[in-house]
C-alpha cells in the first residue's frame, strides 16, 4: 500500500506533519492587487512544521482525519494569503498564525478524537462537527466572505436555517436538541471545551456536515483520489485471494462485496468507462426452465466442457485443448463414478429439489460404503444395496462369527482379533474427500449459471482435521517394498520356465520396475526411441518425443541407465528386435483399458491376478511397490538423495541441486549408483535363451559374546 499523504507514524501513534506552504505576497499598483506580477512578489513562509498528533493507531482513522485537517488546512492558508496580500505583515504574524492554526487543530482532534460523544446520534455529532469549524474560522480570523482572485466565496453557514433546507440528520439533531432540557445540553457542552480531557479516548463518527462545499475541498478530493483507493485495491485483491483459498464464493462471503461492486460499476457506467457488454457466445450452461433440468444431465454437460478444456472457475474464460486433454485422461472417469454414486444413493433429482438434505443424506451412506465397491463388473448390485449388504453381515455375520468362536473356547483376544479381520473395508477419507469435491465443484457452476440458488455442497465437505482423524482409525497397509519377497517373485514360473513370447509383458514389466524404478505406465508407452548409448552406456529415457506419451509430472523427464541385470537378461535384445520388426514401441500389443483409458490398467490387474494365484499376494505388496523397493535399495546403498529422486522422477526440493545443478550427474556416475540396487536376478531364465544361476546368499559375520 502506498505512502499516506502529510502522515507519519511515530510509535504506534499516528501524527499529522506538514510543512507550512509559503506565502507569495504581491506588489500593489494602485492599491490593487496584481495577480500576473508573480515574480516581483515576496516569499515569505514561518518556521518549520504543523505536527499534530491524531491521537489513534488505526490506519483508517488517520486517513479519515488527516483528509479533513488537508481540506481545513488549505482553505485556511489560502484565506490567510489573501488577507496579508490586502494589509501589512511581519515575520512574527506568520509565526503567530501558524502556531495558533497548530494548537486549533490539535483541539480539533481531542474533540473529535474522544469518546463520550461518540454515544450521541448522527445528527447531533455533525451540529458539534459545524460548531468547532466555526470556532476555528473564527480564531483564524477569516470569518465571513474573504475575496480570492479566480476562487469562489466560501458559503457561510446559517446559524438558524429554516427546516424545509435542513438535511433529514440535521431534522433529528434538531428534535433531539428539544428533547433534552437545558441542564443536560450545559454538561454535555463541557465535552468541546479546550480543557476537557475525556476518560476514555474514542474516535467518534465524523458526519456528512464534516465536509466543505468549497473548490478547496473539493480539488483535494480529486487530486488525493489516487491515494484514498489504495486501501480498496489492495483489501480487493486480498478479499478474491482469501476466498479461493477457503473455497468461498466472493460474492456469497461478505454481504458488502457485491454492494461495492455494483455502486463501483454504476459509476463507471455513468461516466461512460464501461461499454455496455456485446451478447456473445460463452462456456456457461443454459438455465434449465424452472431448474427443473436432472442433475445427471447437467452434470454430462459440464463434463463435456471440462473436456473441451474449461476449468469453469472464472468467466470469459478459453478453452486450452491440452487442459481438456488431460482432464478426459487422468480425471474424467473418477468424476463420473461420483455422479454416478450420487444418482444412485440419492436420485437424479432435479436441480431445484437438491438441498442440505440431499447432501446430509449422500454423506452418511458414503462413509458406510464398502472399499471394492465398483470393482468388479460382474456385480450389479446399487450402492445403496452394496451397503446394505455390508452393514447386515458387519451386525448378523460377525455376531455369528463371535458366537462360533466362543463355542470353540477361543480367547477373548483372539475373538476380537478375528472380529475386527472380517468386517468389511469401508471407503477411505481421501476417497470420500474426492466424491465430494467432485460433486461440491458440479453444484457450485449449477449455482453460477442460475440453475439453483446456491451450493447445498459448501460447508458440507471433509475437512482436512476430520481426514487425518478418520485415517487414524482406518485399516491400512503402507507401501514399503518387497523386500526378501522379491525372491519369491523372481522364483516364480514366468521367470524360471521358457516364454513362448519374447515380448512378454508381465516377464518384463516387473524386472523394469525393480531394476529400472519406472511407472508401469511409463514402462508400457516406452518406444524403442527412448534407448539410447552414450559413453558406452546403454540408458533409458523418460520422454514424450511425438506427443503420445503421458509423464507424471515436469520432474518424470529423466533418464535412467540400465541396470547390469537387465542387460544380462536381454532387455537390449528386445530393443533391437523391436527395430528389426520396424515397430516403434516396446509392448505394441497392449491395448488401453475402456474404463480408464490408460495402458497399465489391465496389466495391473495380470499382474495382481498372477501373484495372488502363485500364492505371493502380500497386503502391500503389488507392482507399484516393486519401484519402492528400487528407491529402498539405493538408500541404503547410501545412494545421495538428490541422485535418488532424479531417477525416481521427484522433485528435488534441495535449492543448491534445483536451482544450481540442473546438469545433474554424468552417465556414468549414474550407471554406478544404479548398479548398487543389489537385487539379485541369477536363476531368472532369459527369453533369449541365457539362464543365471543364483549365487548363493551372502554369509554375514556375527560377533559372539566370547569375541
Amino acid at each position: 500500500m502506498g505512502r499516506i499523504a502529510y502522515l507519519t507514524k511515530r510509535g504506534a501513534v499516528w501524527w499529522y506533519r506538514r510543512r507550512h506552504p509559503v506565502i507569495v505576497i504581491q506588489s500593489s499598483q494602485n492599491n490593487q492587487i496584481s495577480v500576473s506580477c508573480c515574480d516581483n512578489g515576496t516569499s515569505l513562509q514561518a518556521r518549520g512544521h504543523m505536527a499534530v498528533s491524531l491521537r489513534t493507531r488505526s490506519k483508517r482513522e488517520a486517513r479519515i482525519l488527516g483528509a479533513f485537517i488537508s481540506a481545513d488546512f488549505e482553505r485556511a492558508w489560502a484565506m490567510i494569503e489573501a488577507v496579508m496580500n490586502e494589509h501589512e505583515f511581519d515575520t512574527d504574524m506568520m509565526d503567530a498564525i501558524a502556531m495558533t492554526m497548530a494548537k486549533h487543530f490539535r483541539s480539533l482532534i481531542e474533540k473529535i478524537a474522544h469518546g463520550p460523544a461518540s454515544s450521541f446520534p448522527d445528527g447531533v455529532k455533525q451540529r458539534a462537527y459545524r460548531i468547532l469549524e466555526q470556532d476555528l474560522r473564527k480564531a483564524l480570523g477569516v470569518e465571513g466572505k474573504v475575496i480570492v482572485a479566480d476562487a469562489q466565496p466560501t458559503p457561510q453557514v446559517e446559524e438558524n436555517p429554516p427546516a424545509e433546507a435542513m438535511c433529514q440528520a440535521e431534522r433529528d439533531a434538531l428534535a433531539y436538541l428539544e428533547d433534552h432540557d437545558e441542564d443536560y445540553w450545559e454538561k454535555c457542552g463541557e465535552l468541546f471545551h479546550p480543557d476537557y480531557e475525556p476518560e476514555y479516548p474514542r474516535l467518534a463518527h465524523i458526519g456528512e456536515s464534516a465536509r466543505t462545499n468549497d473548490d478547496y475541498y473539493a480539488d483535494y478530493v480529486v487530486s488525493d483520489f489516487g491515494l484514498h483507493t489504495h486501501v480498496f485495491r489492495a483489501t480487493l485483491s486480498e478479499y478474491l485471494a482469501a476466498c479461493e483459498r477457503l473455497s468461498l464464493d466472493p460474492s456469497d462471503a461478505n454481504a458488502d462485496f457485491p454492494l461495492a461492486l455494483k455502486e463501483a460499476m454504476d459509476a463507471a457506467h455513468k461516466i461512460g468507462m464501461v461499454p455496455t457488454p456485446e451478447a456473445k457466445p460463452s462456456p456457461t450452461l443454459a438455465r434449465p426452465k424452472n431448474s427443473t433440468q436432472k442433475f445427471a444431465d447437467f452434470a454430462d454437460k459440464y463434463l463435456a466442457l471440462r473436456c473441451q478444456g474449461f476449468t469453469l472457475t472464472r468467466e470469459d474464460e478459453t478453452a486450452d485443448a491440452a487442459t481438456g486433454r488431460n482432464f478426459e485422461r487422468t480425471s474424467l472417469r473418477n468424476w463420473q463414478s461420483s455422479v454416478r454414486l450420487f444418482v444412485e444413493i440419492v436420485g437424479d433429482l432435479p436441480l431445484c429439489d437438491i438441498g442440505k438434505e440431499e447432501v446430509i443424506e449422500f454423506n452418511d451412506w458414503i462413509q458406510r460404503l464398502p472399499k471394492n465397491f465398483g470393482k468388479s463388473s460382474k456385480d450389479k448390485r446399487t450402492a445403496r444395496q452394496f451397503i446394505e449388504d455390508a452393514d447386515e453381515h458387519d451386525t448378523i455375520g460377525i455376531n455369528a462369527l463371535i458366537e462360533k468362536l466362543r463355542r470353540e473356547g477361543k480367547p477373548p483376544g483372539e475373538i476380537e482379533e478375528a472380529s475386527a479381520a472380517a468386517r468389511v473395508v469401508r471407503l477411505s477419507a481421501t476417497t470420500m474427500k474426492r466424491h465430494q469435491q467432485a460433486l461440491h465443484a458440479i453444484l457450485a457452476y449449477a449455482h453460477e449459471s442460475g440453475a439453483i440458488d446456491g451450493n447445498p455442497f459448501k460447508g458440507r465437505t471433509l475437512t482436512t482435521s476430520e481426514i487425518k482423524r478418520r485415517k487414524r482409525s482406518e485399516r491400512r497397509v503402507e507401501r514399503i517394498g518387497w523386500g526378501e519377497d522379491i525372491y519369491a517373485l523372481l522364483g516364480s514360473e514366468i521367470f524360471q520356465n521358457p516364454l513362448t513370447e519374447q515380448d512378454e509383458p508381465l516377464f518384463w514389466c516387473p524386472l523394469i520396475g525393480v531394476y529400472a524404478g519406472l511407472r508401469l505406465e511409463e514402462i508400457l508407452q516406452l518406444r524403442v526411441n527412448d534407448f539410447f548409448s552414450d559413453a558406452g552406456i546403454m540408458a533409458v529415457r523418460v520422454q514424450n518425443e511425438i506427443g503420445s506419451q503421458e509423464v507424471k509430472s515436469d520432474n518424470g523427464f529423466r533418464s535412467v541407465p540400465l541396470h547390469r541385470a537387465l542387460i544380462d537378461i536381454g532387455l537390449p535384445e528386445l530393443v533391437a528386435l523391436r527395430r528389426q520388426q520396424g515397430l516403434s514401441r516396446l509392448f505394441p500389443h497392449i491395448e488401453r483399458s475402456k474404463s480408464k483409458g490408460t495402458l497399465s490398467a489391465i496389466m495391473s490387474k495380470r499382474f495382481g491376478y498372477y501373484t495372488e494365484s502363485r500364492g505371493i499376494k502380500k497386503p502391500g505388496l503389488d507392482f507399484h511397490a516393486l519401484r519402492t523397493e528400487f528407491h529402498v535399495r539405493l538408500a541404503r546403498a547410501k545412494v545421495p538423495d538428490h541422485v535418488r529422486k532424479g531417477l525416481m522422477g521427484h522433485e528435488q526440493t534441495d535449492v543448491t541441486h534445483k536451482n544450481y545443478y540442473r546438469l545433474g550427474e554424468t552417465i556414468e556416475a549414474l550407471k554406478e549408483y544404479v548398479d548398487l540396487n543389489d537385487i539379485n536376478h541369477y536363476g531368472v531364465r532369459s527369453p533369449f535363451g541365457k539362464t543365471y544361476h543364483r549365487a548363493a546368499p551372502h554369509l554375514r559375520v556375527v560377533n559372539s559374546a566370547n569375541g
